[in-house]
């Protein structure tokens, strides 16, 4: 014979008593949040994208200015023969 879960019996006697009276405009209320929660999604998805296409033409720009593929300009001079 096994005893009754304590945390069972807790639910069961929460779920049997009475229900508090749910605001009639809760369902309005819930939307209304779900649509703010998507818009400042979507506006931090929007500016993210913004901030990464940025980040990608800063790359270009300074890939062209600076050229990186090319080596290093050399810091001494050569002989001078000839004269």
């Amino acid at each position: 014979m096994t005893l009754p879960d304590r945390k069972e019996a807790e639910v069961r006697r929460m779920l049997d008593g009475p229900h508090p009276p749910v605001p009639p405009d809760l369902a309005l209320r819930a939307a209304e949040s779900g649509r703010r929660l998507l818009a400042h999604r979507r506006l931090a998805r929007h500016a993210l994208w913004l901030l990464a296409l940025a980040a990608l033409a800063v790359l270009l720009v300074w890939a062209v200015v600076d050229q990186p593929w090319l080596p290093p300009p050399a810091h001494t001079t050569p002989p001078l023969e000839g004269w």
